[in-house]
């Protein structure tokens, strides 16, 4: 059942929604979903991203089918204001799916009009504000006064609807997303395999007996390791390093320019040769993050500013080759799309020469939340310009308390998709620290409860879907979290139900454990996720062990041979 067709629409800025027949009218200053800025005089002010809207019912089109979308005439009376020249994008949003695009180019309020479409039923209808910024004291903001929303000729209007009608519908829709969820996790996850005795003689040994077990995933399931061996105690270093390693096998490994590099010329190797080391030994694959970064964190304090070009170029290239071979992933330039006064196009090329092997990222924030066009437009143009980059990487903590409706995850990982590579989910921090919840059907209080809750059906989203390739959770430890109640773990290191929750899925529910006996043609066969594969087979008093890898694009049949 498709609850929300692909046609969506644009905007509706208001909240309340006054009847003015035949069109409705939603003042913004009164609207009841405002997730940012600020009342101003004459409406609302959206100072940073974010989005003003309310909830609608729209019946269907006359003859049209339940479901079916109606055409809108949307009127908008905007202004804005420009930073570094670029003016407020603004987008409408019909339950968080991104419908049209206007430039407001003025700062005097003028009429913005959109033809959309919205489907019969019940949803949230909003206007986005998309580029926030702020540089050199100029602040883009997006000022809102009312939206009126015209019927097609002959159409049906919109009637003000409640938000527990929609939360009603939003469960739905959060079931639904689960569902396909699961279907992408068999569909895309997993393969068949066999494995095949044969004895000393090359003849097929049947009735040998067989277990097979996931000893490693495939999928990157991850978090920071920036708490590594940074406790006061011995046994609390031991006990962050036993949790993580339980748990994980991807490690983000901190190069943040302005404490990695203190006094110009002395970079910490020797803490960061620690930590590559203990991931090495267990096998874990690692991810470096960030060696370029247009805010405070990536100015060195020896520095004037950012670094020249050709400090930068030194930087990057001194690293990465140091690391060739053992730091298999790089997240080069930091949130490039906001903190644009580091490029990405030429620090992205240092890097691929000087490890023509290493697997480069580009990552940004506040796409969980509404896509960020700036970032996606950036990635299609450095494609266009022929930047290497093998990955993208989708952060999904902004804005930090909200939750990201799971149907829109799921869109939003489409939508980046296209772009034809791997897309890395970084920096997941649904925190326990007690702050409302937002940006859902769902509403309370994020306590350990609700992180726990929406980390397994997030977890769900991202691995059921195939372009995804990896999710780093962004802070293990209450302890030292960039967010109050951000970790998995609590002060003490003993794990939250997040924790467990996680645990329970990667490690028990997501790990194939498989045995039985070969039958007449000496051939035991499974289905099983992808990773490495510890093989053990008994036959005639023998028993060999053995690694193989269930690999998605095959073929995955495993001859093991009995010696005499």
């Amino acid at each position: 059942m498709r609850l929300l067709p692909a046609v969506v629409a644009f905007l509706l800025v208001h909240a309340c929604l006054v009847a003015a027949a035949p069109a409705l009218v939603i003042e913004a200053e009164k609207a009841a979903v405002r997730t940012a800025g600020a009342p101003m005089d004459g409406g609302w002010n959206l100072h940073s991203n974010g989005e003003v809207g309310d909830y609608v019912r729209a019946a269907a089109p006359a003859g049209g089918a339940a479901g079916a979308p109606a055409a809108y005439e949307l009127v908008v009376r905007a202004r804005g204001t420009p930073c570094r020249g670029v003016w407020p994008l603004m987008q409408a949003a019909v339950d968080g799916e991104g419908g049209p695009t206007v430039t407001v180019n003025s700062r005097d309020f003028a009429d913005y009009t959109l033809k959309v479409a919205v489907p019969a039923g019940v949803h949230l209808v909003a206007v986005a504000f998309l580029n926030d910024a702020l540089e050199g004291g100029e602040d883009r903001n997006l000022h809102l006064d009312r939206i009126e929303i015209r019927p097609a000729a002959g159409g049906p209007d919109l009637a003000p609807a409640s938000r527990a009608e929609w939360a009603a519908l939003g469960e739905v829709r959060e079931q639904e997303a689960l569902r396909r969820a699961a279907e992408g996790v068999e569909q895309f996850r997993k393969s068949s395999a066999a494995v095949r005795v044969v004895g000393a003689d090359g003849k097929a040994a049947a009735d040998a007996a067989v277990a097979v077990e996931l000893a490693r995933h495939d999928f990157l399931f991850g978090c920071n390791i920036y708490k590594f061996d940074r406790y006061t105690l011995p046994e609390q270093n031991a006990a962050y390093k036993r949790r993580f390693a339980e748990l994980f096998n991807y490690a983000t490994v901190g190069f943040y320019w302005r404490w990695y590099e203190p006094e110009r010329g002395k970079p910490q190797y020797d803490y960061t040769d620690k930590v590559v080391a203990w991931c090495r030994e267990r096998g874990m694959r690692m991810k470096g993050h960030p060696l370029l970064w247009g805010l405070e964190a990536g100015v060195p304090r020896w520095s004037q500013g950012q670094p020249t070009p050709d400090v930068q170029k030194a930087r990057v290239q001194e690293i990465v080759r140091r690391y060739a071979g053992k730091i298999e992933f790089w997240e080069v330039v930091n949130e490039p799309a906001h903190a644009r006064s580091v490029k990405i196009d030429d620090p992205y090329r240092w890097a691929r020469e000087a490890d023509p092997k290493a697997v480069l990222i580009v990552n940004d924030y506040h796409v969980m939340a509404d896509g960020y066009p700036p970032f996606l437009k950036l990635l299609q143009d450095a494609r266009a310009a022929g930047v290497p980059f093998d990955g993208v990487g989708i952060q999904a903590h902004e804005p930090r308390t909200m939750r990201f409706p799971l149907e829109q995850v799921q869109r939003i990982l489409d939508k980046y998709a296209t772009l034809g590579v791997p897309l890395h989910v970084t920096e997941f921090t649904p925190a326990s620290g007690g702050e409302p919840i937002t940006g859902s059907h769902r509403q309370g209080t994020w306590n350990e409860a609700a992180q726990a809750e929406y980390a397994e059906k997030f977890y769900r989203v991202v691995f059921g879907h195939p372009a995804a390739a990896a999710i780093t959770w962004w802070d293990l430890s209450d302890q030292g979290s960039w967010l109050k109640g951000g970790g998995l773990l609590r002060n003490d290191l003993e794990p939250k139900p997040a924790y467990d929750a996680l645990w329970r899925l990667i490690q028990r529910e997501w790990r194939t454990r498989a045995e039985g006996r070969t039958d007449g043609s000496g051939t035991f066969a499974f289905r099983g996720v992808h990773g490495l594969y510890r093989v053990r087979v008994q036959f005639g008093g023998r028993t060999v062990e053995g690694e193989h890898r269930l690999a998605k694009t095959g073929p995955n049949e495993w001859v093991v041979r009995i010696p005499r």
